[in-house]
């Protein structure tokens, strides 16, 4: 394609939801990678820095970030909160991710600052769509 790749970060702790996403991209041929993470914590460090993500030759700063809900340790909600508090990061677009397609979690992605909900149960097609409009 000759585009420069861009780097997502993937939060997401299901081993099968991972897999199917980043296939999904793979085989829609965009020019995007993934740095894999698999809970809120971990994020957090990624996108602050911190070991062993220090080193941003081999770990970039995402143009947007994945994140499920349902995280160990924090949620997904927890982390686009934090992620809109961050003056350095607050611009990233952060989709949330959910099997539930619950109106509430919706109306609270949104005030919190998400730039899409995306239920799991939808097609990867829908998600690689939202991808592509924020992003390219």
């Amino acid at each position: 394609m000759g585009e420069i790749c861009k780097t997502i970060l993937l939060v997401e702790d299901e081993p099968d939801a991972r897999f199917l996403i980043v296939t999904s991209f793979e085989f829609a041929e965009l020019p995007v990678s993934f740095q894999l993470v698999e809970n809120g914590q971990e994020a957090i460090n990624y996108l602050s820095g911190k070991q062993p993500y220090a080193n941003r030759e081999c770990y970039p700063l995402p143009v947007m970030i994945l994140t499920n809900i349902r995280l160990p340790y924090m949620s997904g909600f927890d982390l686009l909160e934090w992620v809109k508090q961050h003056p350095k990061l607050q611009h990233l677009p952060v989709v949330v991710m959910s099997v539930s397609d619950d109106p509430n979690h919706l109306i609270l992605a949104a005030g919190l600052g998400a730039c899409s909900y995306f239920v799991k149960t939808s097609s990867y097609d829908d998600l690689i769509d939202i991808v592509v409009q924020q992003i390219f």
